[in-house]
């Protein structure tokens, strides 16, 4: 797959075999399901008629074992089949491999952001990260609009109100701090897939013209993971401020926006280690980012499931988000953040290492 000619830092520009683009992959997929789950989310608040805006909301209001209603689901397989009709149309305009928006000529010279390993990186990955950092801040924005009304909500149910009251916070604060581990989960596959976008760029060949350069391996890397985790900090700074905007427009206390913020960063080192596993993986071997998905899908079983379970200690405590401070609402220790960003450190400083030692995949 041809890079748009605005990408390429030195080399010279190829011209696409069709007139149309080819197809970009995007981190769209995670924010549509965000924002599904955003639109029921904050449709159950109020008289609950914003919950017809989601799919999920049409599955709920079919009322399993409390007065069925079977009609609700011929919106989904309505829905369905006019999407269906949708793809099939566009698929039949488009040639095999390629887009329906033609490709915008590029500079035959780039600019002097794209000079840079980081510039680069940042090119690449711009639109997966507006992509994530808008559906955090609605994510957020349906943690904050629920959490405002989360007393009521719990009161209605002594198990969930147990559950939340567990930690001897507020019951509101525990439930904030609760949606911030969610949101940290979400942003750990932003940073995961952002560090695994090295692996894209070796095993379709795209990064040996880079490597060509005077852009050594270890340069080339460590732009592609700043930008991961740099923009780990803009989503969680998204999700916090999504939720602090929200919450304080729902209870009038503007003061929330800035305490919310900072909750929701201090979720930020454990995304971070999770961040770093990819890289050592990928340093190590192409194949070995795959544990980083593993072990984020690990992380969202102890985070849902681990109470439920009743899982061991010493399985909890393989999570990095079971060592994140609980706000709002407990208290941060230091030195468990310090530790937590150290971990990720020395993840990041053994992929490195690895990558500067094994072969480039050539991309064949």
């Amino acid at each position: 797959m041809p890079r748009p000619a605005s990408c390429s830092p030195r080399w010279p520009r190829s011209r696409p075999r069709s007139r149309r683009a080819p197809a970009r992959r995007t981190g769209s997929r995670p924010q549509c399901s965000g924002s599904r789950t955003s639109a029921g989310d904050v449709g159950d608040v109020g008289d609950g008629t914003l919950s017809w805006l989601s799919p999920i909301g049409w599955g709920q209001a079919t009322r399993p074992f409390a007065g069925e209603r079977w009609w609700p689901l011929l919106l989904s397989l309505v829905a369905a089949a006019l999407l269906l009709g949708v793809a099939f149309a566009l698929l039949a305009r488009r040639d095999l491999g390629s887009g329906l928006i033609a490709p915008r000529p590029g500079s035959p010279a780039a600019g002097p952001r794209l000079a840079t390993p980081v510039g680069f990186a940042l090119r690449l990955q711009r639109g997966a990260l507006v992509g994530w950092t808008v559906g955090l801040l609605l994510l957020g924005g349906a943690f904050g609009a629920v959490g405002a009304d989360a007393r009521s909500l719990l009161d209605t149910s002594a198990p969930l109100h147990d559950f939340f009251d567990r930690g001897g916070a507020a019951v509101v604060d525990a439930f904030l701090a609760t949606t911030f581990v969610l949101g940290a989960l979400v942003a750990a596959g932003f940073a995961i897939q952002s560090v695994l976008r090295l692996r894209g760029e070796e095993s379709t060949g795209r990064a040996e013209p880079v490597l060509a350069t005077a852009v050594g391996r270890r340069r080339w890397a460590a732009g592609h993971l700043a930008i991961a985790f740099g923009g780990a900090v803009i989503v969680q700074l998204a999700t916090g401020v999504g939720t602090g905007v929200a919450y304080a427009a729902r209870t009038g206390d503007a003061d929330q926006i800035l305490r919310l913020t900072a909750a929701a960063l201090g979720q930020l080192p454990a995304v971070w280690v999770l961040a770093g596993l990819a890289a050592a993986g990928f340093g190590l071997a192409p194949r070995l980012g795959v544990v980083a998905w593993l072990a984020l899908a690990g992380a969202v079983i102890v985070a849902l499931l681990g109470p439920l379970l009743d899982l061991p200690d010493a399985v909890v405590d393989l999570s990095p988000f079971s060592h994140s401070p609980s706000l709002p609402g407990g208290s941060a220790a230091p030195g468990t953040l310090v530790a937590l960003t150290a971990v990720a450190a020395v993840l990041v400083a053994v992929g490195l290492a690895a990558l500067g030692r094994r072969d480039i995949s050539s991309g064949a």
